[in-house]
């Protein structure tokens, strides 16, 4: 993380896991955005663009730390061979309570069709929040389906076909996050930068980041920051 020279701090997160380098991400999260708020950044930028997941409780505590309201993250029900049925599994219920120690003003959230799994989170749960903009070409990946033990069925020609045998759901108990049958889910973006001839151009073949660009062209329309 750092601040860009037009006063806006910028965090990248890869990957919602741990490393040597990084053993506490949440910690390491917390400690950027005090420092940015000591620099008095004009609002923040989450980038998790080709994010492909990681740990649901790392999203639920880095999200803990944007959210301004107290929100359900999901319950989880994995499906059960022995009775045939999806079951939830008590233990993996997660709700967002905000932080004092979070940051409060103006956020936008970079996604792409590459952001996957526990990569959704943080633009699945914190959308329709106040002063927060999610920003991107398309929707998150629509994978956020949960694994346990995967379910496998062996097909003609020696293809094995396997697929998650947890489910993510929201307050309503529905599932959230995963793709229909028509290829709709994920997190939609409130800002869809277009893809056309001018965007292409400059993205591929000028190398700018056109993402980055219209999410700070959105907390500037956004006002002055309210901490």
């Amino acid at each position: 993380g750092h601040v860009l020279d037009n006063g806006y701090g910028y965090i990248k997160i890869r990957y919602f896991l741990p490393n040597d380098a990084t053993p506490d991400p949440a910690k390491s999260f917390a400690e950027l955005l005090t420092d940015f708020q000591n620099q008095s950044v004009k609002g923040l930028i989450v980038d998790v663009r080709d994010n492909p997941g990681g740990e649901d409780d790392l999203v639920a505590a880095i999200a803990s730390l944007l959210t301004t309201e107290k929100r359900h993250y999901e319950y989880v029900s994995y499906y059960s061979r022995m009775t045939g049925r999806f079951e939830l599994n008590a233990g993996e219920t997660r709700t967002l309570t905000p932080k004092k120690s979070g940051f409060k003003g103006k956020t936008a959230i970079l996604i792409n069709n590459n952001t996957a799994s526990s990569g959704e989170g943080l633009p699945l749960l914190l959308k329709g929040q106040s002063q927060m903009a999610i920003v991107g070409f398309t929707s998150t990946n629509g994978s956020f389906g949960v694994v346990s033990s995967p379910i496998e069925v062996n097909m003609p020609e020696g293809y094995l076909l396997r697929f998650p045998d947890g489910r993510s759901l929201g307050a309503n108990y529905a599932i959230q996050g995963d793709s229909d049958g028509k290829g709709r889910g994920g997190a939609e973006p409130d800002i869809q930068v277009p893809l056309n001839d001018e965007t292409f151009t400059a993205k591929y073949i000028d190398g700018q980041d056109v993402e980055l660009k219209a999410a700070v062209e959105a907390l500037e329309k956004m006002g002055p920051a309210r901490l």
